[in-house]
């Protein structure tokens, strides 16, 4: 009888059953998490000592669990032990790294009888089963373990461009602290790429780009370049490989332990035309966030060993893709806490994912919200205990309450004042800013986060817009067209020179950037393109027939384009008709009301009467920090006597 260790996807819980079903019936005694792990039971006990004790690990690759991080972990787990079956089902090929293994065929079995090649199945559970009693004896009896391949499978995003601003800005979502632990990083071109200079290249830039602020981050850091990394030691490899292919390339980047024989994290992309997108950049980002990443995981005073390492490097550096739901992420930073419960980062990430869920359920079920929140506060509170001058769990608090911008402006000062260098607090301070009137702060603030993280296009983003609220037109026209040089192409550039464009710029451009900026059909960007007409050819008329096109239009996002577009076209009496609509107060984006175009709006004497409506004049006169306009603007009232009369 063999100990045997079976790791699959949820979602493919019947193939697993069935297959435990008929180990069992072999006589084996096969170890499932779902099945084994008890209610009281300690994850980290329970899972370590199942792997290690385990004569073999069994792993069912499928689409589903090629893409999954803990089955890759726990398959590569069994493949550095020399343990490793592999099956594939739906005739699904491995991922790279473990197709040196044989997988046995299990698409057409359904549980009747044996598998197919059931004879093969026992001998390949006889010979690991014989390799795992011979590890007993004299290390020079002892099976060689297999060196872990330097790949991983092609990660085609299907958003384009939008994964290269996910996977740059997230850098960013990184929580930075310094304890004292040495941590040295060598970044080298992989002796794999097809193009070796384009590889060097690669290296130099990533190299550069992390030593500028990793050991600012953490001080205990050292990057140590490709001129130097061969005769240098090093405690961790990053390797850039870069193969190109044609217009297109591909390119992957991997964190190894120091001799390269254990792959910690892999990323890759495969893009069809590389002058689409700045590939190098995307590659520079993705090594900083592991590098960032495994300072977590090692460089505290409760340092991850495997298989809480890879399950919190492939969380981490994962958060903002597109390829694992925020469902994935609790449950990636679940097992970590399981298994590390003391690891504060992991705290703080599963409190970020929970509140993500959370947020998402606000307008669903009740309780399922009240649960999700609950559930999210509790991590918060774990986290918080853990590291209390980490600024994570104010961004994930924020989540939880980012309607009400008074009270989330609140939580991300605090924030702000626990971890200035936090650079996502600066990001959303810039935004919430701008919705209480601060507009100069949220400047502040904007320009803060981009110093933090001068490689997040979408940080970048929010302050242009910030700019754009100021009434700096030409600086921020400016700041897109350097944008734009450092990243081609990212949807989050061109959204802020649409909104550039669309309201105070070149209306032509901006009919040529809406197709890029929305996914609409043209029925839908009918009502922009009317916006637009307008303001080519301002006739009554014209606005007429655009404040038509949008007052037929749904949503919250629709009545705030409304009145700007009123705003903007000077029809004040009708954008106050449009806020003093009862529907339309729980959909007001007060940001909206501090725009350049509503000037007029806000130099009429109603406007603090819808200001009080909104909480906005309790705000302001409970904090002392009164919105720009109030001196920034001629108004024919004072803002502070005027707010009197409502309280």
């Amino acid at each position: 009888m063999a100990r045997l260790f079976l790791s699959y996807s949820r979602k493919d819980d019947a193939a697993a059953r069935r297959l435990t079903q008929w180990l069992e019936r072999e006589g084996h005694d096969v170890w499932r998490d779902e099945d084994d792990i008890g209610g009281g039971a300690s994850f980290s006990s329970e899972i370590e000592k199942a792997l290690k004790e385990c004569d073999a690990v069994l792993v069912l690759w499928s689409t589903e669990s090629v893409q999954s991080a803990w089955v890759r972990d726990e398959a590569g787990y069994g493949r550095d032990a020399g343990k490793l079956i592999p099956f594939s089902l739906e005739a699904t090929e491995p991922p790279l790294g473990f197709r040196q293994f044989q997988a046995i065929g299990l698409s057409r079995w359904k549980g009747k009888g044996d598998p197919p090649n059931a004879d093969g199945i026992r001998r390949a559970i006889a010979r690991v089963s014989g390799d795992r009693q011979a590890a007993a004896a004299p290390a020079d009896a002892r099976r060689a373990r297999p060196k872990a391949d330097w790949r991983r499978p092609l990660a085609i995003g299907g958003a384009g461009a939008v994964v290269v601003a996910a996977i740059i800005g997230l850098v960013l979502w990184h929580p930075w602290w310094s304890n004292g632990r040495q941590i040295a990083i060598a970044v080298l071109p992989s002796p794999q790429s097809t193009d070796r200079a384009m590889a060097v290249d690669y290296s130099n830039v990533a190299a550069a780009d992390m030593a500028a602020f990793l050991p600012r981050r953490f001080d205990g850091a050292t990057v140590i370049g490709p001129d130097d990394a061969n005769g240098s030691a090093a405690d961790y490899r990053m390797l850039i490989s870069t193969n190109p292919r044609g217009a297109g390339a591909n390119a992957s980047v991997t964190l190894s332990d120091r001799d390269g024989h254990t792959t910690l994290w892999s990323e890759n992309w495969s893009t069809a035309d590389a002058s689409a997108a700045d590939l190098k950049q995307e590659v520079s980002a993705a090594a900083s966030k592991a590098a960032l990443c495994l300072t977590d995981a090692r460089g505290g005073a409760t340092r991850l060993s495997q298989p809480a390492l890879g399950l919190y490097l492939s969380g981490c550096t994962g958060l903002g893709g597109t390829e694992l739901s925020n469902e994935d992420f609790v449950t990636i930073f679940e097992r970590v806490t399981k298994l590390a419960p003391d690891f504060a980062p992991g705290w703080g990430y599963l409190a970020l994912s929970r509140s993500w869920i959370a947020q998402g359920l606000e307008d669903s079920s009740p309780t399922a919200y009240a649960e999700a929140v609950r559930s999210a506060r509790d991590a918060i509170a774990k986290a918080r205990a853990l590291d209390p001058n980490s600024a994570l769990t104010y961004d994930a608090e924020y989540h939880l309450i980012a309607r009400d911008s008074v009270r989330a402006l609140q939580v991300l000062e605090k924030g702000a004042k626990v971890d200035p260098d936090y650079g996502m607090v600066q990001m959303h301070l810039t935004d919430q800013l701008l919705a209480v009137g601060r507009i100069s702060d949220s400047i502040a603030a904007g320009e803060r986060a981009v110093e933090l993280e001068p490689g997040a296009p979408f940080v970048r983003s929010q302050y242009i817009v910030a700019l754009l609220y100021s009434g700096q037109f030409s600086k921020a026209k400016a700041d897109v067209a350097k944008a734009e040089e450092k990243w081609p192409n990212d949807p989050t550039i061109e959204s802020a020179d649409f909104e550039l464009q669309f309201r105070y710029g070149d209306p032509h451009q901006a009919e040529e950037l809406l197709p890029k900026v929305t996914n609409s059909s043209d029925a839908a960007m009918a009502p922009y393109r009317k916006v637009i007409d307008a303001r080519l050819d301002p006739t009554p008329a014209k606005i007429d027939e655009a404040v038509a096109a949008l007052q037929g239009e749904q949503g919250a996002s629709r009545w705030t384009d409304l009145l700007r577009a009123l705003g903007g076209f000077g029809r004040v009496d009708q954008a106050y008709q449009l806020l003093e609509n009862a529907q339309l107060q729980p959909f007001v984006e007060t940001a909206a009301l501090f725009t350049p175009e509503l000037g007029k709006i806000r130099a009429d004497p109603r406007f603090m009467q819808v200001a009080a409506r909104l909480g906005l004049v309790r705000y302001w006169r409970q904090t002392g920090f009164w919105p720009d306009f109030c001196t920034s603007e001629k108004l024919p009232y004072d803002c502070k006597k005027e707010a009197a009369k409502y309280g």
